[in-house]
């Protein structure tokens, strides 16, 4: 069975959030699955070609898609977008985020989901930001075991670290009830900015948390994500929990970066 969705347009982060814990039915398996929601990995041909990374990771949770292009010095491409159940092909608008965070595009899609299995969306640029982005295709097959592993806060607890921007390092401190403390800076000891927020349980069925991260901004070099608040979404990967994918927005910027615990 397959059922096709239309992506509209992300007006922003704030009003997404709300979608979050609306969502419907969440099944992620067998043709009984009539959502796209899940966590997929996958492959982008076309788009930005210096930007498209070894390895595409996406999630799709209560009408948020957000997908990261991971490349092997860091985060090169991030794509945000709104989805609404509909009964025709899945198209519309999001947004698309640069390696700086602020290379903003606005993006049109056509595309479709196959129920439990994969998405395949073609985007074009609609608005040009700081650096042009070709036509391209992601192609994107769902991890269902990886979806339906389930979440529990006391997995996020710890210090993480990753690189988001090359030469820079964000490293989150988070408690076993999913509060933020931490600080990015460049690697040999710059200037940091503080963060605060906090990641919260979905559905403790799946394998998704949702991520409220606010930064200070720091100082002027070495911060790389301006003061603000960006909400997103997140999940864990490998036998001990041991990768956090995290993805965050504030509607005008962007952020990802894929976290190893220390």
């Amino acid at each position: 069975m397959e059922k096709i969705f239309r992506i509209k347009s992300l007006v922003s982060a704030a009003v997404v959030v709300s979608g979050l814990v609306l969502t419907g039915c969440s099944s992620d398996s067998g043709s009984s699955v009539t959502s796209p929601n899940g966590i997929y990995t996958g492959n982008i041909t076309g788009g930005d070609v210096s930007s498209n990374g070894i390895e595409e990771k996406a999630i799709v949770y209560g009408f948020r898609m957000m997908v990261l292009s991971n490349k092997a010095d860091g985060v090169s491409q991030i794509f945000d977008n709104n989805l609404s159940e509909s009964t025709v092909s899945l198209t519309g608008t999001g947004m698309r985020y640069g390696a700086s965070g602020v290379d903003l595009n606005e993006v049109g899609y056509d595309g479709s989901f196959s129920s439990g299995q994969s998405i395949v969306v073609n985007f074009t640029e609609l608005t040009t930001g700081a650096i042009t982005l070709p036509s391209g295709t992601m192609n994107l097959v769902a991890s269902t075991s990886l979806y339906s592993k389930g979440s529990d806060l006391s997995r996020l607890a710890g210090t993480w670290t990753g690189t988001f921007v090359v030469g820079s390092q964000m490293v989150l401190n988070i408690d076993a009830s999913g509060v933020i403390g931490g600080s990015s800076g460049d690697q040999g000891g710059g200037a940091d900015c503080g963060f605060t927020g906090a990641f919260n349980v979905l559905e403790a069925s799946v394998n998704v948390y949702a991520v409220n991260l606010i930064s200070d901004g720091g100082s002027a070099f070495g911060c790389f994500v301006s003061a603000g608040t960006y909400t997103g979404l997140a999940w864990t990967e490998g036998d001990t929990n041991g990768t956090l994918v995290l993805m965050a927005a504030d509607g005008n910027r962007g952020r990802a970066v894929v976290l190893t615990k220390n």
